[in-house]
């Protein structure tokens, strides 16, 4: 810092120059201060940035961890059904032809839900780094998609999916909220009554967003499991959500991305119901679209 002596003999020769009064002396001491408070001010800045990214630094890592350990769950159950069932086939020579048939339909399962971990795994990996082209889609051709996609599940549940007449179309990214709907109707059928029932609809809100939803008939969730099902990763705890695991927290980026929200309303013994938002096109504002639902009932096939 410049000390006042310093000052002095700095522009002390020139305020003895003719022309050079007080008060301009005094302007040349105001500039001086307003410099050092300028310096002070960067520093401080600067401290505040790092500390701003440390805090960060310090949510990710927390994320990376919470994140870890739902992976390893995720993964842990398919593959201990792996082993356990091909230890069985390997372990009792007269297996009968329908025996092997129930064996070998539980590895395809299996093999099936390692594959949607994974899927997920990557859309995650994806969605937290890009920025998806959003625009106007179908509705009703994404849900075609997905039901397609979880036939195999369908069939092994035997659920009854309900759909609307119609659907309003909404704006975002169609292969993005494709995985929203495979998340929420795969955990609706897993965790759903015996056998499934599964309603899907959807509808405009006042506020000019389109609101899609999936109800079950399970047992229903607890307010406390409720709280923490859409939580980031930053914010779970060791303790996970029995059968969510992945998806929701996936969800949950993927409809925040694209300017909707999530949530969730149940109640003991009354199914639950989960919900999304996103911007609806102006078409389907400017429409009275009915809420009838046309049955899917199941193919009839033989248990697993």
């Amino acid at each position: 810092m410049i000390t006042n002596e310093r000052s002095w003999s700095l522009v002390g020769p020139r305020y003895r120059q003719p022309g050079l009064n007080v008060p301009e002396l005094n302007k040349f001491a105001l500039i001086q201060e307003s410099v050092r408070k300028d310096v002070q001010d960067d520093r401080q800045l600067t401290q505040e940035q790092l500390c701003a990214r440390a805090t960060a630094l310090q949510a990710q890592n927390m994320e990376l961890e919470a994140f870890t350990h739902m992976v390893a769950h995720d993964l842990k159950d398919p593959l201990t059904a792996l082993i356990v069932t091909s230890d069985l086939i390997t372990d009792i020579p007269d297996l009968s032809g329908q025996e092997m048939k129930e064996y070998l339909q539980q590895i395809k399962a299996t093999a099936y839900e390692m594959n949607r971990i994974i899927n997920n795994l990557l859309l995650f990996a994806e969605v937290s780094k890009a920025d998806a082209p959003v625009g106007p889609f179908k509705m009703a051709a994404v849900v075609t998609k997905v039901r397609d996609r979880l036939s195999y599940l369908i069939k092994e549940y035997q659920a009854q999916i309900e759909l609307p007449e119609s659907w309003p179309d909404a704006i975002g990214y169609a292969p993005w909220i494709e995985e929203v709907w495979a998340n929420f109707i795969s955990n609706a059928i897993k965790h759903g009554g015996k056998p499934p029932h599964v309603e899907l609809g959807g509808l405009i809100q006042p506020d000019g967003m389109a609101r899609f939803w999936i109800r079950d008939n399970g047992p229903g969730i607890p307010p406390k499991t409720q709280a923490r099902l859409f939580k980031p990763f930053s914010q779970v705890t060791h303790v996970r959500n029995p059968g969510h695991g992945l998806g929701l927290s996936i969800v949950l980026q993927i409809v925040e991305k694209m300017g909707g929200k999530v949530g969730v309303e149940s109640e003991s013994g009354e199914g639950s119901l989960f919900f999304f938002t996103l911007p609806a096109c102006r078409s389907s504002r400017q429409k009275n679209l009915p809420l009838t639902l046309s049955v899917l009932k199941p193919e009839t096939t033989s248990p697993a």
